[in-house]
């Protein structure tokens, strides 16, 4: 069974993440970037300092909660395995086209969430939005929205755990031996008791968990830098001429860490997709622009910083291999694995352990069975949304919670699945639910940008004043703004500034 509709899994894929995914990602992000001056460089410092802001409320939770909800969802499998694969199907090439893409999508990350903050609305007495909702409230695209929802509900809750489920059974099985079924039967249990609690049991699970495991994670890959230090130039050197083809053992792969570096790149950032949108949308903050920047900023921490220190940990240990291309001398092993066809995250496993002995398997299973748990807690949450958009209004109250309810059964018992899938099968289902997501979400985004920009305007406007921006819905507002609710979430300051 797992044969054929892997088959049809790949076929589907081959047209998805064509070239035309290069283009429509890189490209979206670059003009994004150009129509909004470069602000992930022009106002760095800000983009880092709206993270921690601070406010909540019984309707939303706060954008630190947010932040690390959303970085839930972005740093996890594609950080660790994704980049190990990146470099065995295109070399180290493949890391330098990653940064490339986590500047660029880092614009994309600001629209969608902006955007996301403009137009969410208040369902069951919480934030609810998404690409759908900008969809339908900012263009009239009801039909669309609705198309957009169901696209990633069934992408977020069927598809999308799929790699993050086998990756954290594959670690425990790499480091313990531990049967893959039991351990995907723990997740499957741990899962349904944190998303019954609703976004703010998953954000407050998050608020714990993010900062502890990526900090944890990054000190392994500083050991990591400072024994090596007198190899990273020439670790540099290799990155950029394999980027480019001009590397004697490299060269002939480019196109692939192209692909790859774009490909995991945007699976980690999950930047255009949608996936921030949700929980985003969820966070109470005075002006949108604000929860842009902070996503923003997320995009960087993930593909910028935790991606590279993957790549730098199994570059300068030589812990990898490319296919048919080159095989690694870090561990002694590496043969074998070249042989058997065999990489992912295995290969930051076999880098961790020069640094910390024979304790690196457990380790790194341990940090990203964490990385991958979160990914799979804001996946959830993303579907739910989705799921709710689908059934609004008051009079159908009872069937969000029917639907609730089934989707919060049927992702535990598909995580169970996917925990025992073959590997290929499971990175490719969450290729194919990430590649259509993007797709549908960032041609939306296109019609709408020109509003983030008029918000982003008002932000800096108010920013170059000495102000501390907030959104007034008088002064500038378009069709399908809950107004009311903006008024009442600013009230105090649109009556100071009168």
């Amino acid at each position: 069974m797992f044969s054929g509709i892997a088959g049809l899994v790949s076929f589907l894929n081959g047209w998805i993440w064509s070239k035309g995914m290069l283009v429509l990602v890189v490209g979206s992000g670059f003009v994004f970037s150009i129509g909004l001056g470069f602000f992930q460089l022009a106002h760095f410092k800000d983009m880092w300092k709206r993270i921690f802001d601070k406010g909540s409320s019984d309707s939303g939770i706060s954008t630190f909660g947010s932040f690390c909800t959303t970085m839930a969802a972005r740093i996890g499998t594609g950080n660790v395995a994704g980049v190990a694969v990146a470099i065995y199907l295109g070399g180290p090439g493949a890391l330098f086209w990653m940064w490339v893409v986590g500047v660029t999508n880092s614009a994309l990350a600001f629209v969608e969430c902006t955007l996301g903050q403009l137009y969410k609305i208040k369902i069951d007495g919480e934030y609810r939005g998404s690409g759908a909702y900008c969809a339908e409230r900012g263009l009239g695209w009801r039909k669309y929205g609705t198309f957009m929802a169901v696209v990633l509900m069934i992408g977020a809750a069927c598809f999308m755990p799929a790699a993050a489920t086998y990756t954290i059974c594959d670690g425990f099985r790499n480091a313990l031996g531990v049967p893959m079924w039991l351990v995907a039967a723990i997740i499957a249990a741990l899962l349904a008791v944190i998303i019954i609690g609703g976004i703010k049991r998953i954000s407050q699970f998050a608020i714990y968990c993010v900062p502890f495991m990526t900090v944890a994670y990054l000190l392994v890959t500083a050991i990591v830098l400072i024994t090596h230090a007198t190899e990273i130039p020439s670790m540099f050197v290799t990155i950029i001429k394999s980027a480019f083809g001009a590397d004697a053992a490299f060269g002939g792969i480019v196109g692939s860490a192209l692909l790859q570096g774009i490909k995991r790149g945007t699976f980690s950032s999950a930047a255009g997709m949608g996936e921030s949108t949700p929980a985003a949308s969820a966070a109470e903050t005075s002006h949108p622009v604000k929860q842009g920047m902070a996503n923003a900023a997320g995009v960087w921490l993930d593909t910028i910083i935790v991606c590279t220190a993957t790549g730098f940990m199994i570059l300068l240990t030589d812990c990898f291999n490319v296919a048919d291309v080159y095989v690694g001398q870090g561990a002694g092993e590496m043969a074998d694995l070249a042989a058997a066809g065999t990489n992912g995250v295995i290969f930051v496993q076999y880098a961790c352990r020069q640094i910390v002995g024979n304790f690196a398997p457990l380790f790194i299973a341990i940090i990203l069975s964490l990385f991958s748990f979160t990914c799979i807690i804001s996946y959830y949450y993303e579907a739910e949304t989705s799921a709710l958009y689908l059934f609004q209004g008051d009079e159908k109250a009872g069937a969000r919670k029917t639907v609730t309810w089934i989707l919060r059964i049927a992702i535990v018992v598909l995580v169970f699945i996917f925990g025992i899938a073959e590997s290929s099968l499971a990175w490719d289902l969450s290729d194919l639910a990430l590649g259509a997501c993007t797709w549908v979400n960032i041609f939306m985004l296109w019609f709408l940008f020109p509003k983030t920009r008029d918000l982003y305007k008002d932000y800096i406007q108010q920013l170059n004043a000495g102000k501390d921006p907030y959104y007034d819905p008088d002064k500038l507002s378009w069709p399908g703004v809950e107004k009311d609710m903006w008024r009442e979430i600013n009230k105090d300051r649109i009556i100071a500034g009168k």
